[in-house]
């Protein structure tokens, strides 16, 4: 079984005033909802927002139990959902989760490598250094791959990054959020990671999730891919044709086939 993460429910919280003046008002069931709501925000590393339609379909809550929620300052409604109040005070972020995935990763595929090396290294002390070509070949991989290694850790600011890494990465958020404002969610994570050093690759997977939960926040679906089709406008202009002109002849057909390859 996959390992699951976990998010916070902090003792006392049977006697939180808020609480305790929703089981008074006889909205013990609220409290319930509540608890489901932190439940999917930490399986689903959204930092404490809660779509509506998870809210109503996937925890089944009711207008009134939301509504009781929010009123006690629970809940914050926002567009396309709630945020639950103070998520992230007390519970991880999707940043600080993926990273302690990574660590995790990295860690193991280090444990690996090193059982890996001692093996090798066990054989080589039975023969002479050089004697064998493929004795070599490790020892060639090897060095080649300290050196990759030694290069991928240096560590950037983010006005670095900017020029470094962000310009690929921005291609990539933009074709997944097209309406997503990216020089104004540049300024809030700068200011955010002020001062701070990090490798690229964090940069980018830092940078990445702050604009996929910044596009939640804001209620910003994500792009869906445009699959090219015998009367799709691309086509369409590819063929010199419109609406009225469109058939699903094999030239169509095959224009599409193409686009659609091009573009993957």
């Amino acid at each position: 079984m996959a390992r699951r993460g976990y998010v916070q429910l902090v003792n006392g919280f049977y006697d939180n005033d808020k609480i305790r003046d929703l089981v008074r008002m006889g909205r013990a069931d609220s409290v319930g909802v509540y608890c489901m709501a932190l439940s999917l925000c930490g399986d689903r590393l959204t930092d404490g927002f809660v779509p509506r339609r998870a809210m109503l379909s996937n925890i089944g809550a009711t207008p009134e139990q939301v509504r009781a929620l929010v009123d006690e300052g629970m809940l914050e409604e926002v567009e396309e959902g709630w945020l639950i109040h103070d998520y992230t005070a007390h519970n991880r972020t999707r940043e600080q989760v993926l990273h302690a995935r990574a660590d995790a990763k990295e860690r193991k595929s280090k444990s690996r490598c090193h059982s890996s090396v001692t093996a090798v290294s066990q054989r080589d002390m039975r023969v002479t250094s050089g004697q064998t070509p493929e004795h070599q070949n490790t020892r060639t991989q090897k060095k080649e791959k300290e050196e990759y290694s030694s290069s991928f850790s240096k560590e950037t600011s983010a006005d670095e990054y900017l020029e470094a890494g962000r310009p690929e990465a921005d291609r990539q958020i933009s074709r997944q959020y097209p309406n997503l404002d990216l020089t104004d969610a540049w300024g809030a994570f700068m200011q955010h990671h002020h001062g701070e050093t990090r490798t690229i690759a964090d940069w980018t997977r830092l940078w990445k999730g702050w604009c996929q939960r910044r596009a939640n926040m804001s209620g910003i679906p994500p792009s869906k891919r445009h699959v090219h089709t015998w009367q799709c406008e691309h086509v369409l202009q590819a063929l010199g044709r419109n609406k009225e002109t469109a058939t699903p002849d094999q030239r169509a057909c095959q224009m599409a086939k193409q686009l659609n390859k091009e573009k993957s």
